[in-house]
């Protein structure tokens, strides 16, 4: 009798704990097909039905790729709500015409329109990047043309240097120059006065030689006189 009971509260644990089990999965299933956003198969169109089965009047058609949120599902169908056209509708749909992933139609577009906006990215940068290159080369030149005007400036600058060095040197020769060019004049005052005596001198003996000499024809003409001869009249 015990054994009984024992075995039919592990029949009823085991019961319920399959129960709570399914419970959870259906209630998983309502939870994860209520999360994720499906999406009408891209075959053809789909209708949705006020009721979950093709006895059901048709509400609307929706078009391939339509996004759908289910909301529950049973026996195979699915009570969606779909947004078209700015319009929002309620039905049940076939699990059939149901998928997960958006439509190859709808993921083509989208990857096109990915491929447009990434070639256009891409052409942006290329023309950034030969923008950039075009300032590059012309950093690149007036870097060039600066360091050329440096080297320039810098060899005009030792050349300023070396004529300022050249300059204080010949300041310091010109006034040796100069102080050599006085003293010759002095020298050249002194001669001058040294050869306008020694010229006055000169005259001065010149002029006593001229008179000596004539003293001197004077006193021999003088003692040395010749005599005269007497002529054939005197005799008469």
């Amino acid at each position: 009798m015990t054994k009984l009971l024992r075995f039919k509260r592990q029949t009823l644990g085991i019961l319920l704990v399959a129960g709570s089990l399914n419970l959870g999965m259906m209630t998983s299933s309502t939870a994860f097909a209520q999360e994720f956003t499906h999406y009408v198969s891209d075959n053809v169109e789909q209708p949705i039905r006020r009721g979950a089965g093709v006895e059901f009047r048709i509400e609307r058609m929706l078009p391939p790729g339509t996004p759908l949120k289910v909301l529950e599902t049973r026996d195979g169908w699915s009570r969606v709500e779909a947004n078209y056209n700015n319009r929002v509708s309620q039905g049940w749909i076939h699990q059939v015409s149901i998928q997960n992933q958006p439509p190859a139609r709808t993921l083509l577009n989208e990857q096109r329109a990915r491929f447009n906006e990434l070639e256009t990215r891409f052409n942006e940068q290329t023309n950034d990047y030969e923008q950039l290159k075009i300032n590059h080369d012309e950093v690149v030149s007036e870097l060039t043309e600066l360091k050329q005007a440096h080297f320039e400036a810098r060899r005009e600058l030792e050349q300023i240097r070396q004529i300022s060095g050249q300059a204080v040197d010949l300041d310091q020769q010109n006034r040796e120059m100069r102080q050599i060019i006085n003293e010759l004049e002095a020298q050249q005052v002194i001669m001058r006065q040294q050869i306008a005596q020694a010229g006055d001198a000169v005259k001065r003996q010149w002029f006593l030689t001229g008179a000596g000499v004539l003293l001197l024809g004077l006193l021999l003409g003088r003692f040395f006189r010749i005599p005269k001869r007497r002529s054939s009249w005197d005799s008469v």
